[in-house]
């Protein structure tokens, strides 16, 4: 994945970028989505529509948290 990958994508699904809480892309091509556990089913479409399998996806859920 590419970092312009996924900025085209979320400007073009205007779902997607108003409700996942934000993405990344590691300079070794991971994906890194941040989003609410009740938008896991559209962070799963999202990341279907990259062109990447949901099956080799792992999950990690916490808690949100500020630093100021």
């Amino acid at each position: 994945m590419r970092v312009g990958g996924l900025r085209e994508a979320l400007v073009a699904d205007p779902e997607a970028r108003e409700r996942l809480g934000g993405g990344s892309v590691t300079l070794g091509g991971t994906l890194v989505l941040v989003a609410p556990v009740e938008d896991l089913s559209l962070a799963r479409r999202f990341t279907a529509s990259l062109g990447a399998d949901w099956n080799e996806a792992r999950a990690r859920y916490g808690d949100r948290e500020f630093v100021s």
